[in-house]
């Protein structure tokens, strides 16, 4: 792992923690763990891209990672931290956080990326 993949895997932990502390001021019902679990990893999986500019697997995991404790964190913070029960959907939506986060960092299984190499 190069110093700029970590550098991007420090920015995307970054990420993830202000993410869950603004998602956690939301409750995760209706359409919300739906649409903001994607998204959220989305996001951490594009930050973590853009600066390291790596799609190693192990850096894929370690984003799929972050995005899912964002998500469950901001789970916790909605069940006003731990004194209600934390929602089922949360769940559902890290674990949609943790599969988009992979995949925009990884990069789809088969798909190639074009060269530089113009034959």
């Amino acid at each position: 792992m190069t110093w700029r993949a970590l550098l991007g895997l420090v920015l995307g932990g970054a990420t993830a923690a202000l993410g869950a502390l603004i998602l956690g001021e939301y409750e995760f019902t209706g359409s919300l763990p739906w649409v903001a679990g994607p998204l959220f990893g989305l996001v951490i999986g594009e930050v973590v891209v853009g600066a390291g500019r790596s799609r190693h697997p192990l850096v894929a995991a370690i984003a799929a990672a972050l995005a899912f404790a964002g998500i469950a964190w901001a789970g916790w913070i909605d069940s006003t931290e731990g004194v209600a029960p934390i929602k089922g959907l949360v769940w559902v939506s890290a674990a949609l956080a943790a599969a988009a986060a992979y995949f925009r960092t990884a990069g789809l299984p088969g798909r190639r990326v074009p060269s530089d190499d113009p034959s």
